[in-house]
């Protein structure tokens, strides 16, 4: 491939994954988690125990928190810098797949093989999104990649790079990390028959490279917190979503699939075919990258539809072979399309564009199921042609266009959505009026902590207070943020939603006067008598 191609790749990625990163705000439930656990590690200067509305938070390892909190370090507690390591993990991803695909057959392949994985909607998604998933997804797809690299190639180095990246993948997610590469490898092993490369793997030494990434941390939690670490994030964050969904009406057979033709989108319309071709081949002409890679997309496919809570980014993973497979075959099969084609999908795009932006902005879609339909609908129907301009010139003006037109996406569509999924309007409420605590009626924001820093007490009758108690072993131990009951509220200031307001008011006896409102939220303030 000529060297201006992959230059017009990479600083496409660049522009894709960290453009508007600065205008998306963060979002309610998930991504405020993130992001106050890692402001809370710079304000208190505890680097090591994770903790938010000041105690401590076993949710998850700490490699996400770090990176997220050095962002804060170097550029303010600000968007782009809760979104910085993720879109960097995200371009090294690509990066890491184009040059896999290329050793494991042709630049070519590598080429398109990172175009795949560029243009598909969850990868886009999940690069610009502060959560873990970008971090595990480039160290779960090096341990996989640099294990068949080795088994391949028999080089020490490629066993030693598996062994690192295993181990940062425990440091990011949990035990997962290296669990379900370590089960990949096994049933790889026995489908080859192939016990000997055991013996080449360099075990003792690369067990102690991993250990010695994973081991320091956790030990040191466990010194400092005892069973109440074990307990919670063994327990509660690892056995326990494995065990009891958290959101039962995802429990169903179907979810994955559903998920995964969606994130795939738009190269999950040429699954059927290569599953079909890959079917007549057989399992035993199948080649043994192949093999592999097959292997690798379905054990993580499998393994997750087992587990009891269904997340929609657990699959994730899968997409670094999916991508490898589909790329390698479209490097194979790949046809030229004509200009009046190109000039009826960038109508069609176009034409999408506005309607998924008038849905956003008239708040007509409001889960992220139903943001996640138009935006694959509009990239799936420009991306359909894109890639397979793959030779001369037009490869140059096309990177160009889905540059422009993914930046058009997120400042027309995306942001305005994360505007209506953050409370970051009454962070700014609280901050402009000066108030440090305040009792907040209904649904709780941990995003307004966040831009505001204040203490944001959740408001609850005395009634619901058993319910909600953190338990050990339930999910009810992830109610971490402080509350207090209506009936003894002791706070002077009290947000409402606006919906909420009269219900407050009806509830209450005492006397209650409005100092500032928007669209969304009232303040309040207790009257003297």
């Amino acid at each position: 491939m000529p060297r201006k191609y992959w230059l017009l790749l990479f600083a496409a990625a660049a522009a894709l994954l960290f453009a508007g990163n600065g205008s998306l705000l963060i979002t309610d439930s998930v991504e405020s988690n993130y992001a106050l656990t890692a402001k809370e590690m710079v304000l208190s200067g505890d680097w090591l125990s994770p903790q938010i509305y000041g105690h401590y938070w076993y949710d998850k390892p700490i490699f996400f928190y770090w990176m997220t909190a050095l962002a804060y370090k170097m550029f303010g507690f600000t968007e782009f810098a809760s979104r910085f390591f993720p879109a960097l993990f995200g371009l090294g991803s690509v990066a890491l797949l184009a040059w896999g695909g290329s050793k494991l057959e042709n630049a070519r392949s590598g080429f398109i093989s990172a175009l795949v994985l560029l243009s598909s909607v969850e990868f886009f998604l999940i690069s610009k999104s502060v959560i873990t998933d970008a971090v595990l997804f480039f160290f779960f797809s090096a341990t996989l990649l640099f294990f068949y690299l080795g088994y391949r190639d028999g080089r020490a180095r490629y066993w030693y790079i598996m062994y690192a990246a295993a181990g940062f993948a425990v440091l990011t997610k949990g035990p997962i990390g290296v669990l379900l590469s370590g089960l990949i490898i096994t049933l790889f092993l026995l489908w080859q028959r192939d016990w000997h490369v055991l013996k080449r793997m360099h075990l003792v030494s690369g067990t102690l490279l991993c250990a010695a990434v994973v081991v320091p941390w956790y030990a040191v939690m466990y010194s400092l917190h005892g069973s109440d670490f074990i307990n919670t994030f063994f327990g509660t964050h690892n056995f326990l979503r494995a065990t009891v969904s958290e959101h039962p009406r995802d429990d169903v057979i179907y979810y994955y699939t559903l998920v995964n033709l969606l994130a795939l989108f738009p190269w999950s319309g040429l699954v059927p075919r290569a599953a079909y071709k890959w079917w007549r081949q057989g399992h035993r002409s199948l080649e043994e990258q192949q093999k592999f890679l097959l292997l690798w997309a379905l054990v993580v496919f499998i393994f997750f539809q087992c587990m009891a809570t269904k997340y929609i980014t657990y699959t994730y993973p899968l997409l670094f072979p999916a991508s490898l497979l589909l790329g390698s075959m479209l490097a194979k099969h790949t046809d030229c399309v004509d200009g009046g084609y190109m000039i009826f999908v960038g109508g069609g795009f176009g034409l999408l564009l506005v309607g998924a932006w008038f849905a956003v902005s008239h708040q007509l879609i409001a889960s992220e199921l139903l943001f996640l339909l138009p935006l694959a609908l509009i990239i799936g129907v420009m991306l359909d042609y894109i890639l397979r301009l793959v030779t001369g010139e037009r490869v140059c003006s096309i990177a160009a266009m889905s540059a422009v037109f993914y930046i058009a996406l997120i400042f027309s569509l995306a942001i305005p959505f994360s505007e209506q999924r953050s409370a970051k309007n009454l962070g700014e409420m609280l901050t402009e009026n000066d108030v440090h605590e305040v009792g907040l009626y209904g649904k709780y924001h941990t995003s307004a902590v966040f831009y505001s820093s204040s203490k944001i007490v959740k408001l609850m009758h005395e009634r619901e207070v058993a319910g909600y108690v953190p338990k050990d072993f339930s999910w009810t131990s992830k109610n971490v943020m402080p509350y207090a009951t209506l009936e003894r509220n002791p706070y002077r200031f009290v947000v409402v939603t606006t919906k909420s307001y009269d219900r407050f008011i009806a509830q209450q006896n005492k006397k209650w006067q409005v100092i500032d409102a928007d669209n969304s939220w009232i303040m309040l303030r207790m009257k003297h008598i």
